[in-house]
This record gives C-alpha cells, structure tokens and sequence, in this order.
C-alpha cells in the first residue's frame, strides 16, 4: 500500500522582520489564534524573521492588520 501526503492549501504566508518564534507578542497571538480558530496555522524561521503560513485568506488579512497596527508606533517614534 502507498501512503500518500496530502498537500494542504496555503492562502498565504506573512513574514515578521526582526521577531523570533519565541517573541511574546507572536506567542500571544497565537495563542489567541488557536483558541478562537483551532490553530490552523504553522510557525518556521524565515530569512529575515518568523513566518506564519496560513490555510485561510481570512487568518491571514487579520494577522496582517494586527502586524500593520503593531509597526506603526514603531514608525512614528
């Protein structure tokens, strides 16, 4: 018998600069995430930062508007 691995979706991927998997804002959101969705997302260790890949457009587009929210104090300091 021939097992075979099933290929999931990927809606997309975000990467955080500067932020490393065990950052506690990340943690939190996650944290967050899995108690609301059921934790349909994975963590790895991208280039720059962390990467967060996610099976649905709309874990995504809120992990992105969070992210938007978090840099901007940052950038008017």
């Amino acid at each position: 018998m021939v097992r075979r691995h099933k290929e999931e979706e990927i809606a997309g991927i975000i990467e955080f600069e500067g932020r490393g998997s065990q950052d506690p804002v990340l943690l939190e959101w996650l944290a967050d995430h899995r108690s609301r969705n059921g934790g349909k997302i994975r963590v790895s260790q991208g280039g720059k930062g962390t990467r967060v890949m996610f099976s649905k457009a709309a874990d995504m587009a809120f992990w992105q508007q969070r992210s938007d929210q978090l840099a901007k104090p940052r950038k008017s300091a």
